[in-house]
C-alpha cells in the first residue's frame, strides 16, 4: 500500500476503536470487546506509522524499509520523531500495543473484570486494560493521525 491508503487505514481503524468504546462496549457490556478495540487502536498507529515511514521513502530520506515491525519501528524512533515533533507518549504507545496484543495471543489465562480485561502471562504476572487507558489511547492515537495527517499534506 502506498502512504496515502495506509493513512487512510489508519483513520478508519480509529474510528472502528472509537465507535467500538463509546457505543458498542456501553450497550453489550462485553470486555472482552476491549482486546477487539486494542487490536484497531493498534493496527491505526502501525498504519499511521507505515505511512510516515513510505512517505519519507518515496522521497528517499529513508534507505528501502524492511518488512519486520522492529526494524520499521528503530528507524520510526531514530529518524522521524524528532523530525516531525511526534512524542515520546505517541511513539511508546505503538510498542506498548503490539507487546500488550502479542501477549494476549500467547497467554495461558484471561479474564473480565468490571471496566477491565486481565491477561496473565505464563508466570502469571498479570496486566490489566481498563476502559479509562482505552480512552486514552484513543485520544493519543487521535494526536498522532492529526500530525501525520498535516505531515503528508
Amino acid at each position: 500500500m502506498n502512504y496515502r491508503e495506509l493513512a487512510k487505514e489508519a483513520v478508519i481503524s480509529i474510528r472502528r476503536a472509537d465507535h467500538l468504546t463509546y457505543m458498542t462496549l456501553p450497550l453489550v457490556k462485553d470486555n472482552k470487546l476491549i482486546l477487539s478495540i486494542l487490536d484497531n487502536i493498534r493496527i491505526s498507529l502501525m498504519h499511521g506509522m507505515n505511512s510516515l515511514l513510505e512517505y519519507e521513502r518515496l522521497y528517499k530520506r529513508v534507505s528501502p524499509l524492511p518488512e519486520n515491525f522492529n526494524s520499521r519501528y528503530e528507524v520510526f524512533r531514530d529518524k522521524l520523531i524528532n523530525k516531525y515533533g511526534i512524542t515520546d507518549i505517541e511513539v511508546e504507545l505503538i510498542r506498548n500495543l503490539k507487546d500488550t496484543i502479542e501477549a494476549h495471543k500467547n497467554s495461558p489465562v484471561e479474564f473480565s473484570r468490571p471496566d477491565k480485561f486481565v491477561i496473565c502471562t505464563e508466570n502469571y504476572r498479570m496486566k490489566t486494560i481498563s476502559v479509562q487507558e482505552i480512552k486514552q489511547y484513543i485520544l493519543i492515537t487521535k494526536s498522532f493521525l492529526r500530525k501525520v495527517e498535516n505531515i503528508l499534506k
